[in-house]
């Protein structure tokens, strides 16, 4: 009715700093007010006084009251995430015991048990004695983005409310969503499509949400490989069983796919795109940027379109290795030649890692598909693998911006996503940098990564018109033009793409007192490069910066890599070489006649 029911002053307790930003106050059964401004929590008694204050040295991420009444606080620390009690008058937080495994997601108290949380896009419940938790819903289900969530009440008629915000959305858009109940004969039927996935990233929430939300005839439904409580290869061992039986789904993200776009083309599992490109009559592929387009191309065959990307690429400063485009495996080792015995050439750097790179971006050099045939034998695998074993055995991460700086470290390696990143880099380094791919004894070394929903059509899909209908919603230009991607990379269409580059010259101001305009920075960057955290305030781009982020793009070529089996057996024989045990011609006779027994068996 408007009334007001309490009014408490805490002006004297919450505000000895600065600034104090309240993210959250609760209330415990005793009447205690509970207030974290993120940093620290206030106990406050129920006459205004203070209780107890905590600072746990940690950020909270999350704040909330537990069905018994107990207030709890989480947060991340060296062990992972960590959910804590809040006991008043006590001056430091009492972990909480669980069998259970938590990670970050959206908390509050359960109705029948202990807590009610979203973890991974479900909604789960459990005691803190339970093993695992229940499995209640997945939020793209009822086409509710989880990355929005704020807060999720079960109400007393078995509703479901949820509080949704879209940070990411030009007005940060907040809706109220209430699931209701139904009789499946009483809601529209849709097609339903499978988006196979063993992790479902925010992007791809985000997308299959809003399709689902405009779509007349098509209902995308998530199927995720394994659990949390399942690692990465007992994932890829449900998703292989599936690719053999040939019941795998409809949609098949291949960012969080456990085999590569190869591997999947040579089981025959995916579909060629260019025949929908081709005959669509809203999209059409000269609008797009050819570079980009191409990186899931193989053989004239497209499989998939990245609606976002960023460029995977080695950063030096100009005045140290020049303003080349690209440069070869030789240009690489000379580098390290010229410079002294304490010059590293990149952070964290071993032999391994090393050998992985420089045999990864020149997989055309050394395997022949078509024909089933490699070739380690030549001269290019052994200056390789000779330039490889100059590297520690083991990787140190002490490289700081001074060793940039001042030339003790040559190179930093990175994804550019943004224009703000390629400033950031300029910051770290102290001067120009030049943005140049891997060494390679062939084309440029800058390679494509994707960002954003990239998928492939399921070549036994009975629904390859809705399939490609999603594709096509990712990349159209309304959804393109219009959709807030902050650092989420670069869009792949190009009125998109210039529309971004021309926001990043433009500079934004502030007016003080005087009524005098005061630029202020476009985006801060937090960072930190061993062991030193910094910061970087970016203001507005130059016309330089943007040009040579567009020639970058331009230059960037097919993400393919390596076949990671050959790459193992690569390392695996490798091993006895930088121990001393085996010789060059040795390893690489060994590593001839693996890999191409491999090619025999999986041609």
């Amino acid at each position: 009715d408007g009334k007001e029911s309490l009014s408490l002053d805490l002006s004297e307790i919450l505000l000895q700093q600065p600034s104090t930003y309240l993210s959250n106050i609760l209330l415990d059964g005793d009447g205690n007010y509970y207030v974290c401004t993120g940093e620290e929590i206030f106990v406050v008694k129920p006459d205004g006084s203070l209780y107890s204050r905590i600072s746990p040295g940690q950020y909270i991420t999350s704040f909330f009251r537990m069905k018994d009444g107990k207030v709890a606080a989480a947060y991340y620390d060296t062990h992972g995430f960590v959910l804590n009690e809040v006991v008043p008058g006590e001056g430091i937080l009492k972990p909480v015991n669980s069998p259970i495994s938590f990670d970050y997601g959206t908390y509050q108290g359960g109705v029948d048990k202990d807590l009610l949380y979203t973890e991974n896009g479900v909604l789960q419940s459990c005691n803190l004695t339970d093993e695992k938790p229940e499995e209640i819903l997945r939020w793209t289900d009822y086409d509710v983005n989880s990355s929005n969530l704020t807060s999720v009440a079960f109400l007393p008629d078995e509703r479901i409310a949820a509080l949704t915000t879209d940070y990411m959305s030009a007005g940060g858009e907040t809706e109220l969503v209430i699931l209701t109940q139904q009789k499946k004969s009483e809601t529209p039927e849709k097609v339903t499509l499978t988006y196979g996935t063993y992790y479902p990233s925010f992007f791809a929430e985000r997308d299959i949400t809003a399709f689902n939300r405009q779509s007349q005839k098509y209902h995308i439904v998530i199927k995720e490989y394994g659990d949390a409580f399942m690692d990465n290869s007992e994932k890829a061992d449900l998703f292989a069983k599936e690719l053999e039986s040939g019941q795998f789904p409809d949609i098949i993200d291949l960012t969080y796919c456990p085999l590569s776009l190869e591997a999947l083309i040579a089981a025959g599992a995916v579909e060629d795109l260019s025949p929908y490109l081709d005959a669509d009559e809203i999209i059409a592929r000269e609008d797009y940027v050819e570079s980009a387009l191409k990186a899931y191309e193989r053989n004239g065959k497209l499989y998939a379109i990245m609606p976002y990307y960023g460029v995977d690429m080695l950063v030096g400063k100009i005045s140290e290795i020049g303003n080349g485009k690209t440069w070869t495996v030789e240009d690489f080792m000379e580098l390290l030649t010229s410079k002294g015995s304490d010059v590293k050439l990149l952070p964290s750097a071993d032999k391994s890692s090393i050998l992985w790179i420089m045999c990864a971006m020149n997989h055309d050099l050394f395997i022949d598909k078509e024909n089933g045939k490699c070739s380690f034998v030549g001269e290019e695998f052994q200056k390789i693998l000779e330039f490889s074993n100059r590297f520690p055995n083991e990787a140190s991460d002490d490289s700081t911006l001074d060793d940039l700086r001042t030339g003790r470290t040559l190179l930093n390696r990175g994804v550019i996503t943004s224009v703000s990143q390629y400033q950031m880099y300029e910051y770290m380094f102290g001067e120009p940098v030049n943005l140049i791919g891997y060494p390679t004894f062939g084309e440029s070394g800058l390679v494509f990564q994707s960002n954003g929903t990239t998928v492939a059509m399921s070549s036994v899909s009975e629904n390859k018109e809705g399939v490609w209908e999603f594709i096509r919603f990712n990349v159209t230009k309304e959804r393109q033009e219009n959709l807030s991607s902050p650092n989420g990379g670069f869009p792949i269409l190009k009125s998109a793409l210039e529309k971004q580059l021309e926001k990043e010259t433009e500079a934004e101001y502030l007016t003080d007192e005087n009524g005098k305009q005061i630029e202020v920075s476009k985006i801060t960057w937090s960072s930190s490069m061993g062991g030193e955290n910094f910061t970087v305030d970016v203001y507005a781009a130059t016309k330089e910066q943007v040009d040579r982020i567009k020639e970058m793009i331009e230059m960037a070529q097919s993400g393919e890599q390596m076949d990671p089996e050959i790459l193992n057996i690569i390392l695996e024989e490798a091993a006895g070489y930088f121990e001393g045990h085996k010789s060059v011609d040795n390893v690489a006779s060994v590593v001839q006649n693996r890999v191409q027994l491999y090619l025999n068996e999986t041609q």
